[in-house]
């Protein structure tokens, strides 16, 4: 008898275990205001009036000021559905690009009156800053082209700034296998601040391996090469060359001995380079760096070559660049018709 009155007792306690536990687990929301219910679902134009407004999320600005740039008023009306009332004042909000976040919430509805809540996030401000990685000379550098100011509101333009200036002044100076990583946290020296760590790899200094063109069957490639002034190769000294093979193909620049003794080329200064120039080519002053901007300037000018020469209707199709990240050699690639 006692075994059985210990069991139910054990039950029962198990029991009402579980009961609490469905209890403390339950909160599912069990009632609705019907007034909103009845406002979300609304299909007939009704006017309203902004009965009260209350910010939330504000920690450091003035809440005059947010509820001015929103340009919602206690007692502004409006037609719901229709009205583009709270789509404005959102818009308004992000173009002061204060915040990371903004909501507007409808809390309460009696009669015609309507109270709102402007629920937002404020983005921190840039506290103190390092550039990581680099040298002194070239932070200092940095910092100044991309104007870096304590306690500026950070904003993604901002992040996307820092990596366009970083990337752009490495690569005219030769590097084009650029890393970098912005590192954000919160910063004690200053109210709603975060600092930014600018971790940047600039990874080795590419040379230009080769410039070869695709599709050149009429103009000496060697006399393509003398206009790219911007875009020169490196010195390269080899007895075995080997035919290039690129994304449009195998070049043709190279001619065979076969070619240049049928050609007479021995008379030719620039068909001699062409026969040279996969064994042995000499660039004594040319730093074989690889500059964008100069290089889009060299394209223009192969097409006003080509234009000279009576081609009215040359164009380039298509250029790439191929990197050989372990050699840290570039091709260049350009494919005209």
């Amino acid at each position: 008898m006692r075994r059985i009155s210990l069991r139910i007792c054990a039950l029962l306690a198990m029991t009402l275990m579980a009961v609490l536990s469905v209890q403390a687990q339950d909160t599912t929301i069990t009632s609705v205001d019907p007034a909103i219910l009845q406002w979300n679902e609304a299909r007939i134009p009704k006017e309203y009036k902004i009965g009260s407004v209350s910010i939330t999320g504000i920690k450091h600005l003035d809440t005059s000021i947010v509820l001015s740039i929103a340009g919602l008023q206690v007692g502004d009306k409006f037609m719901h559905p229709g009205s583009d009332i709270f789509s404005k004042a959102i818009a308004n909000l992000w173009r002061q690009k204060f915040f990371s976040t903004v909501q507007i919430y409808v809390t309460g509805i009696q009669g015609d009156n309507i109270s709102i809540e402007l629920a937002v996030s404020e983005r921190p401000r840039l506290g103190n800053f390092k550039f990581i990685g680099i040298k002194k000379a070239d932070a200092e550098e940095m910092q100044g082209k991309i104007g870096l100011t304590k306690q500026t509101i950070i904003t993604e333009n901002i992040r996307r700034n820092i990596r366009e200036v970083i990337t752009k002044f490495y690569q005219e100076k030769g590097f084009q296998n650029i890393k970098i990583r912005i590192e954000e946290k919160p910063d004690p020296a200053y109210v709603n601040s975060n600092s930014l760590m600018i971790y940047v790899d600039k990874g080795k200094k590419v040379k230009i391996d080769g410039v070869y063109f695709f599709g050149n069957e009429l103009v000496d490639a060697q006399k393509l090469k003398k206009q790219m002034k911007g875009t020169k190769e490196m010195t390269k000294i080899t007895l075995n060359p080997t035919d290039y093979v690129g994304p449009y193909g195998t070049s043709r620049d190279r001619m065979s001995f076969k070619e240049y003794v049928k050609d007479w080329g021995f008379l030719s200064l620039s068909k001699t380079k062409r026969v040279l120039d996969p064994y042995f080519r000499f660039k004594l002053f040319s730093s074989a760096k690889f500059n964008p901007t100069k290089y889009e300037e060299d394209k223009e000018k192969l097409l006003k070559y080509y234009n000279s020469l009576g081609y009215r209707d040359a164009q380039i199709v298509d250029d790439t660049l191929v990197t050989d990240t372990a050699s840290a050699r570039l091709y260049v690639n350009v494919k005209v018709n």
